[in-house]
């Protein structure tokens, strides 16, 4: 079932079939509307999809989704039942399909057709190792806001959890053995503007992951600007000290991000590179421009424009 298709069938229930764009936030990688169809193709397979509460609790189980938070089960199912109260369900559907969707928080079977919809929800534990591996890299980028290390521990025990007939030994000694690439974007960020976020989305290009380093540069002002959501699920810390002693803090391997506008930038971050160089010969570094659009932007600049009212155009949300 394709997205027109999941589209059409919505609005025949009554339901605003917009909702489906929820599946499009930036923060998803695995829990997008690629997994919804999934799960209706696996519920097609077993004959089950001719059940509207089975269609309806695929497409809102996971309508609602924020790794950070504990509650997304609970914030779909009250989702569902408000995107329900101008349809012709009845009071008995309506709670059918809270339940299922509340289910998938334990995958515990409570009621009729549950064990059938976790089973599809869970699908992709039992598929081929290449397509592990690509589940396990869309986990990992969706959890992109937990240190690397807990990460790791955290999803072994998951992984065993799940692994009741052996069939994820190989994904769990990936997990274990691989060694991802970060890379540590670093600056006083004073704001956190677009002409950070456009060098930070090349470097998650070329890197696993990117962790955004808050720094004090005591030649500059103190951060006062807050952090923009945009960034939000992204791994942040902050440093007080010199960089080179905050990346010897991580206890993996690391490279420095830093960005670059034009070429007075690139002849300042070359002069740096010599001392940070020599307080430490094994640091990799490495400098990415940022467009041609967005090369006249400085957190300075706008920190000057906000005094006008003028500065709004440069932040992110």
């Amino acid at each position: 079932m394709n997205i027109t298709e999941i589209s059409n069938r919505l609005t025949q229930l009554q339901f605003n079939s917009d909702v489906i764009n929820a599946y499009d936030e930036p923060h998803r990688f695995y829990h997008t509307l690629e997994h919804i169809e999934d799960v209706l193709k696996q519920l097609l397979n077993a004959d089950l999809l001719k059940h509207d509460e089975l269609f309806l609790a695929a497409v809102f189980h996971d309508i609602i989704y924020n790794p950070q938070s504990n509650t997304n089960e609970e914030d779909s199912a009250e989702f569902f039942l408000h995107s329900a109260k101008s349809t012709s369900l009845t009071g008995e559907q309506k709670e059918h399909i809270k339940q299922l969707i509340l289910d998938t928080k334990h995958h515990k079977s409570s009621v009729k057709f549950s064990e059938e919809f976790i089973k599809a929800d869970l699908a992709i534990l039992n598929s081929s190792f290449d397509k592990l591996i690509k589940y396990e890299k869309q986990i990992f980028k969706e959890f992109q806001f937990v240190d690397y290390k807990s990460y790791k521990v955290k999803r072994i025990e998951v992984l065993k959890h799940f692994n009741t007939n052996g069939n994820l030994n190989h994904l769990i000694d990936y997990v274990n053995s691989v060694e991802p690439s970060i890379g540590v974007f670093a600056g006083s960020f004073n704001p956190f503007h677009k002409g950070h976020y456009n060098v930070l989305q090349k470097a998650e290009k070329l890197f696993d992951k990117v962790i955004i380093a808050f720094g004090k540069n005591p030649d500059k002002t103190v951060r006062t600007w807050p952090v923009p959501k945009t960034i939000a699920n992204r791994q942040q810390t902050e440093y007080h000290d010199l960089l080179t002693d905050h990346i010897e803090s991580f206890d993996y391997d690391v490279t420095v991000v830093r960005g670059l506008r034009n070429s007075t930038d690139f002849n300042y971050e070359q002069n740096q590179y010599r001392y940070i160089q020599e307080l430490k010969p094994d640091i990799k570094i490495i400098n990415i421009f940022c467009d041609k659009e967005f090369e006249h932007i400085s957190s300075s600049g706008i920190r000057t424009l906000e005094k006008y009212n003028k500065h709004h155009n440069y932040l992110l949300d």
